[in-house]
């Protein structure tokens, strides 16, 4: 290389390089939405955390970064967003939505609790969060701890207590920001129409009366799959066409075999019969079974079959299609 095109490429490197850190965190933001996909949007940013060197800019762009994924359900990746951001010594940046530490602290717990990683959302809630002189975070943080006792819970003859607690819960005026969700929370655990009632009557336009009203759906978060649930009934799901293999068989860990993956819980069956329709153009074949309530109301849900290999969740997912398995029996 001749010294005219060594010094070229050293005054390309030396602009280039620092692009981003002369970028302040709303502009990078911005640019970042921009991209022509969610995982470009995600690269993007990454790419950007590399450079940027205000400690500000970094704390608002790991947030910003953890919203992204967790909107993507990368609840894995959201989690390490959320804790990288809440690390950081520093405000908020110019332009960029407002977050204390303590929110940052408690969108980590969210999203580990999204995995079911109970371990890891006590470990974050049991720091200096606890500590917090804030009542809607300690409301928040008396949620998640019972949302996190909820996937420790073996099956439903152990929520007694956990019901227990949130029932109480419901009637502190302390927990008034939580308290759709923690009705939200007993309807789902409990299967009674009592709680729909409440939050009908109280927070009409709530997304959690959308969600007992049958107008909305709690996915896309796996969490409540993790939950057992008192009061309801196993769906009655069409088996005949997987093999006695498929329904006897074991996977490496020796744990049971999925029969098949719930994708959705509708109460109008021309919803499900919707999602069906979307699943058959993504080269599933799904079917759709029902479920009673003790209620008598009868919810239609969505199911595909488990396939020899045990990975049918898993192409669902890379579908984009949020799922959980359904088995014959206790884990």
């Amino acid at each position: 290389m001749n010294r005219s095109r060594f010094v070229s490429c050293v005054v390309v490197c030396i602009f280039v390089l620092p692009l981003y850190a002369q970028m302040p965190a709303r502009q990078i933001a911005d640019k970042a939405v921009s991209q022509a996909s969610a995982d470009d949007t995600v690269s993007y940013i990454k790419k950007a955390l590399e450079t940027v060197t205000r400690a500000d800019d970094r704390r608002s762009l790991y947030a910003f970064l953890g919203s992204v994924q967790e909107q993507l359900s990368l609840f894995d990746d959201a989690r390490d967003s959320y804790a990288a951001a809440a690390a950081i010594a520093a405000g908020d940046a110019a332009g960029m939505p407002p977050k204390s530490s303590e929110q940052l602290v408690l969108d980590a717990v969210r999203c580990a609790l999204d995995t079911g990683d109970y371990r890891t959302a006590d470990s974050y809630l049991n720091s200096a969060v606890r500590n917090s002189g804030d009542e809607t975070i300690q409301a928040y943080i008396r949620l998640y701890a019972a949302w996190s006792d909820l996937c420790k819970v073996p099956d439903a003859s152990a929520l007694n207590e956990p019901v227990v607690i949130l029932k109480a819960y419901s009637e502190l005026p302390s927990m008034a920001v939580v308290k759709p969700s923690v009705l939200l929370t007993l309807w789902y655990v409990t299967g009674s129409e009592d709680y729909a009632g409440i939050l009908k009557k109280e927070f009409p336009v709530s997304p959690e009366t959308a969600v007992v009203s049958g107008t909305a759906l709690m996915l896309p978060s796996p969490f409540w799959y993790f939950v057992p649930r008192l009061g309801t009934v196993q769906p009655d799901i069409a088996v005949d066409s997987i093999s006695a293999d498929e329904k006897t068989g074991q996977n490496d860990s020796g744990n049971q075999k999925a029969l098949c993956q719930q994708l959705g819980l509708f109460r109008e069956k021309g919803n499900a019969m919707a999602l069906v329709q979307q699943l058959k153009e993504k080269g599933f074949t799904a079917s759709v079974t029902s479920e009673k309530r003790p209620s008598g109301t009868t919810y239609f849900i969505v199911v595909v079959s488990e396939n020899a290999s045990g990975s049918m969740g898993d192409q669902l997912r890379s579908a984009g299609f949020e799922c959980y398995p359904v088995f014959s029996g206790g884990e």
